[in-house]
């Protein structure tokens, strides 16, 4: 009986000198896209002004000095749906995690079982009764030495894809900032278009009633009271166009923060400035960059957990090791369970192999390899994505200043063309029609001029955004961040 145990143990113990392979590849970070050496924003051309290097603000909401807009970004980090979501599905993560660490751990469980039998006649020897009953009790146990590592890669794959969907939620966190931040300065700046048009609508009434004493004097035709009629109405008809697009911003904005939006209550209203007044935009530089974009960190574990199911798979390719074992007690009463004759046991080890379905097993790894290939290519699209928004934002930063600039000096001259040109008008010089061209040019430059200002403040948004920052204030202060909770 010794020699079998002896060679059994060898056997175990040539498989435990394997324990330390495990199958697959080991994963190593892919190697980045080829980056500006220079720093963000330099190295993507001129630098628009107001962008310099340096270490990207956390809290970038801040430098717009607008409570309205920090206590809305609190708001919505704390309750938004789609940060819910991602929490929640990190939380998913992080237990299929705990699952797989299990599987290090044996397995098992106790046994209880009666059984009351009756034999035939036939079946029962001379001087046996012929009802019987069996108690037993046994706890079972079985655990997987995992000499080819597909525990350990299992592990690995779930560790990374918690990593990837908390680095999800931070991207998630990051978008939301953002969204909340571009709506509300829309809707910053469709109201301070709706303020421009009623202003507009006033004076034009005071034009009409002027235009309609004159043509009671003699000094002016019923063309000309018809003209200062019809631009008139044409500035009234901006205006429900306008509450409809104010509407919609709002609506947006309640769904960002949680609510409906018949239940939205905007934060009071600060006067719109005429500029833009925000510190300088520090933007750091490419590795900072792809380190703070919480995407390119989902992508990257996202690959990470594909190159270790490669290793889970390929583990089905070698013999599966198991230990399993029972202790119990049977008997034939309750009373006599505690009897030492009735102790039972056993520990076997038990090797499977299921070498015939090799070829399965081998095309679940082309499965495996042709996804890490495929997290491999997106990893890299969504760095250059990055970089590309980045450059994107910056131009479009340096754009929306120099056209801010131009309507701002295009407003000044139509506004005051429009002044003379009523001037002249009512001391009996000049054309109404005249009047009614310079108000027109003067009505669309101030309107142009209002959603200049609003693309400047979209424009650092788009910043901020392509940046990857936001969510780190999560992480450095006592900030509600998890989004909505399913079970309240």
């Amino acid at each position: 009986m010794r020699r079998p145990s002896a060679k059994l143990l060898l056997l175990v113990s040539g498989f435990l000198f394997l324990a330390g392979c495990a199958a697959g590849p080991n994963y190593s970070s892919p190697a980045l896209p080829s980056l500006p050496s220079s720093q963000f924003p330099t190295s993507f051309g001129e630098t628009p002004a107001g962008l310099a290097a340096g270490a990207v603000d956390v809290a970038w909401w801040r430098a717009f000095d607008d409570p309205a807009l920090v206590t809305l970004i609190r708001r919505a980090l704390a309750v938004n749906h789609d940060i819910g979501i991602a929490a929640a599905r990190l939380d998913e993560a992080k237990a299929l995690l705990s699952e797989n660490r299990q599987g290090f751990l044996p397995g098992g469980g106790a046994t209880l079982s009666y059984e009351d039998r009756r034999r035939s006649k036939v079946e029962t020897p001379p001087d046996q009764s012929r009802g019987s009953e069996n108690y037993r009790g046994t706890i079972d146990a079985s655990w997987e030495i995992d000499l080819f590592g597909r525990v350990r890669r299992s592990v690995e794959a779930a560790q990374a894809q918690v990593g990837s969907r908390e680095a999800l939620m931070r991207s998630v966190q990051a978008a939301v900032a953002s969204e909340v931040a571009a709506t509300w300065f829309e809707l910053r700046g469709i109201e301070a278009e709706i303020a421009v048009v009623a202003g507009i609508t006033q004076s034009q009434r005071e034009s009409l009633a002027l235009v309609e004493r004159l043509v009671s004097a003699g000094s002016a035709s019923e063309f000309d009271r018809l003209l200062a009629e019809a631009l008139l109405r044409n500035v009234e008809a901006a205006a429900p166009e306008l509450q409809r697009r104010r509407a919609v911003a709002a609506n947006a904005l309640a769904i960002l923060v949680g609510e409906t939006p018949q239940t939205l209550r905007l934060p009071p209203n600060t006067p719109v400035r005429e500029a833009l007044e925000v510190r300088t935009i520090v933007v750091g530089d490419p590795l900072s960059l792809i380190s703070r974009r919480a995407d390119i960190v989902a992508a990257e574990r996202s690959l990470a957990a594909a190159t270790a199911r490669i290793g889970v798979e390929t583990a089905g390719l070698y013999p599966d090791v198991q230990v399993q074992g029972s202790i119990g007690f049977v008997a034939g009463s309750l009373s006599a369970l505690s009897w030492a004759g009735g102790q039972s046991g056993f520990i076997a080890p038990v090797i499977r192999w299921s070498f015939l379905d090799t070829g399965r097993v081998r095309a679940r790894i082309a499965a495996s390899e042709a996804r890490t290939k495929e997290a491999l290519i997106l990893y890299d699209r969504t760095v250059l994505r990055a970089l590309q928004e980045a450059d994107d934002a910056f131009k479009a930063y340096g754009a929306a200043g120099s056209t801010l600039a131009l309507r701002m000096q295009e407003s000044e001259a139509n506004r005051e063309t429009a002044r003379l040109a009523r001037l002249q008008f009512s001391a009996g010089e000049g054309i109404y029609l005249d009047v009614l061209e310079a108000e027109r040019s003067d009505l669309a430059s101030r309107r142009a001029l209002t959603a200049a200002r609003t693309s400047q403040w979209l424009a650092v948004v788009s910043i901020y955004k392509a940046l990857g920052g936001g969510w780190e204030v999560c992480e450095q202060s006592n900030q509600d961040c998890r989004g909505a909770d399913g079970l309240k």
